[in-house]
C-alpha cells in the first residue's frame, strides 16, 4: 500500500513539474525581435517574431503563432548585438505609409521599434539592411 502512494505521488510530481517548450512564446516579457510588413490594398500584415533562444514564429493574420524554425545560436546572438546597436545608434521612429514595414526589438519591459514607408520619408541604411538580413534568416 505504502509502494503504491509512493509511486503515484513520483508519478504526479513528475508530471506537474514538465512544462511545454511554447511557453516561451507567449511570454511578454522575453526578449524579442518582432518585423514584418503590411498594409496596402488587403490591410493584412506578415509578420515574424525571434525569440533569445532561437525560436522562430510566423504570427499569423489572426494573431495565431507557427513555430517556423530555430537559428544556430551565433547566428541568433548576432541578430540581438545587431538590434541592440541599433537601438543605441538610432532613435525609434513612426512613419507609416500605404505598404509599412517595421522592426520592434523588445527587451526587459522595453521596446523600440522602427516603422516606415511613408515615401517622404528616408530610413537609414542599416536599419533597411537589417530588416533585409532578417527576412533572409527567416525564409
Amino acid at each position: 500500500m505504502f509502494t503504491r502512494i509512493l509511486l503515484s505521488f513520483f508519478i504526479v510530481t513528475l508530471f506537474t513539474s514538465c512544462s511545454s517548450s511554447g511557453k516561451l512564446a507567449n511570454n511578454a516579457t522575453s526578449e524579442k525581435l518582432i518585423f514584418g510588413s503590411g498594409g496596402g490594398f488587403t490591410g493584412i500584415y506578415m509578420s515574424f517574431e525571434i525569440y533569445k533562444d532561437g525560436r522562430v514564429f510566423n504570427i499569423l493574420p489572426d494573431n495565431s503563432q507557427s513555430k517556423v524554425n530555430k537559428l544556430r545560436k551565433k547566428q541568433t546572438r548576432e541578430m540581438f548585438s545587431q538590434a541592440g546597436n541599433l537601438k543605441v545608434n538610432h532613435p525609434a521612429f513612426s512613419h507609416p505609409g500605404n505598404m509599412t514595414y517595421f522592426i520592434k526589438y523588445k527587451f526587459a519591459g522595453d521596446s523600440t521599434e522602427y516603422k516606415w514607408g511613408d515615401s517622404n520619408f528616408s530610413v537609414p541604411n542599416e536599419i533597411k539592411d537589417f530588416y533585409t538580413k532578417l527576412n533572409t534568416i527567416v525564409k
